[in-house]
């Protein structure tokens, strides 16, 4: 029994289970970031190659390990041209250097976060009514590169000094807003656009850099004032919500800072 048991071991190929290992492991991923990007028929499609391959091998062809070599190849390809925006975003993610943003969200005062959120939907309502834009992101840490693309400010949240920071010709207009707990850490911040094919026409730079970042860090919230629309709208771990009004752009704004119970999220995001 047991000379068997090493025979068998013996006559493994342990190149091919390599090969077959990571196959499959290059398959689960492109089922992971096809889902993501909503291109499931990319992955169905490198399922049935895969399963061709292996149907293939038990007609033993001459070179057969070069095709699956060969196959192996043109999938990674594939996934890396095709899944670009993903592959990009988890590299952010795992890569990034995070600042030092003080992690004050549950050491301030709930009236204070309370006053807050007063103070952004009221800078909201206005710039909306004036049809000036604004991208206002709400955060526990940052990378640090996207804080030095702006100006420190470490001021308190206060309706007048955001509407004074996206006036249309004040020098920080054009860039994001950091806030984390009461205070507004950055201005004129510069974030990574999604790449994601999905969205509105109608949805300009400042969405684009508000879903990035949202994409990159699922704990964030930003918020958006449509410089030609006036419309209000927030993203979320890669949701999107559009013409809020006053009642729901707070709801939004208290989950953010923490003061919404845990269940609310589904009735704010949805699934």
């Amino acid at each position: 029994m047991v000379e068997q048991i090493i025979q068998f071991f013996q006559n493994i190929d342990a190149t091919k289970i390599a090969t077959a290992i990571t196959l499959w492991f290059v398959l689960f991923c492109s089922f992971s970031y096809a889902k993501k990007a909503n291109m499931v028929w990319l992955a169905i499609f490198e399922t049935l190659v895969i399963f061709a391959v292996f149907g293939l091998s038990f007609l033993n062809p001459v070179h057969f390990d070069v095709l699956v070599y060969i196959v192996l190849l043109a999938i990674v390809l594939c996934n890396v041209s095709l899944l670009t925006p993903e592959i990009r975003h988890d590299l952010f993610k795992l890569t990034r250097k995070q600042s030092n943003i003080p992690q004050v969200m549950g050491d301030v005062l709930t009236e204070d976060l309370n006053e807050m959120v007063e103070a952004i939907t009221k800078t909201c309502q206005d710039l909306s009514k004036n049809d000036v834009g604004a991208l206002i992101v709400i955060a526990d840490s940052l990378p640090d590169s996207i804080l030095d693309s702006g100006t420190r400010i470490n001021a308190d949240v206060s309706a007048e000094l955001l509407e004074a920071l996206f006036y249309p010709k004040a020098p920080l207009h054009d860039g994001a807003v950091i806030i984390s707990g009461n205070k507004i850490i950055a201005a004129g911040c510069y974030l990574p656009l999604t790449q994601t094919l999905a969205l509105p026409k109608e949805l300009g730079t400042r969405h684009r850099a508000a879903l990035g970042i949202c994409e990159t860090d699922p704990a964030l919230t930003a918020i958006v004032v449509s410089e030609e629309t006036g419309i209000i709208s927030a993203m979320h771990d890669g949701k999107i919500k559009r013409y809020l009004d006053v009642e729901t752009l707070e709801m939004v704004l208290h989950f953010a800072v923490g003061l919404a119970e845990p269940d609310e999220e589904q009735i704010i995001w949805g699934e």
